[in-house]
C-alpha cells in the first residue's frame, strides 16, 4: 500500500513540475554581446574565474553567429595562451593582445547594434 501511495505522489509531483515548466517556461541563459564584453574585460583584468570562462566556452551561442564565432575564437586561443592560477584565468601577452582586439571588435561592431546595451 505504501508503494502505491509513493508512486501516486511521485507521479503527481512530476505532473505538477511538467505543468509549471509548460506554462512558466524553462529557464534560459542567453549570452549577449554585453555579457561577452564584461567577461573579456574581467579576463584582461585577471579577475575572471575558470568557471566563468568554462560557461562561456562551453555553451554554443545559436542566436548570434558573430558571438559564436568569437566564442570559438576564444576557445582556440585558450588552448595555447591560457593557464589557470589560483582559480583565475590568465593569458599570455599574445593572448591578451588577441583578447583586446576581440573586445575592440565587440565594442565597435556588436554593441551598437544590441538593443539591451546601455552606457
Amino acid at each position: 500500500m505504501e508503494f502505491l501511495i509513493t508512486l501516486a505522489l511521485s507521479f503527481a509531483l512530476i505532473l505538477i513540475a511538467l505543468l509549471v515548466f509548460r506554462y512558466v517556461g524553462l529557464p534560459i541563459y542567453r549570452i549577449e554581446a554585453v555579457n561577452v564584453k564584461v567577461l573579456l574585460e574581467s579576463v584582461l583584468n585577471q579577475q575572471a574565474t575558470e568557471a566563468d570562462w568554462d560557461v562561456f566556452i562551453g555553451m554554443p551561442i545559436r542566436h548570434n553567429l558573430q558571438l559564436d564565432d568569437i566564442r570559438v575564437q576564444c576557445a582556440m586561443l585558450a588552448e595555447h595562451d591560457m593557464h589557470v592560477r589560483d582559480g583565475r584565468v590568465h593569458f599570455s601577452s599574445d593572448g591578451r593582445a588577441e583578447l583586446a582586439a576581440i573586445l575592440k571588435r565587440i565594442n565597435s561592431e556588436l554593441l551598437p547594434h544590441t538593443e539591451h546595451y546601455h552606457d
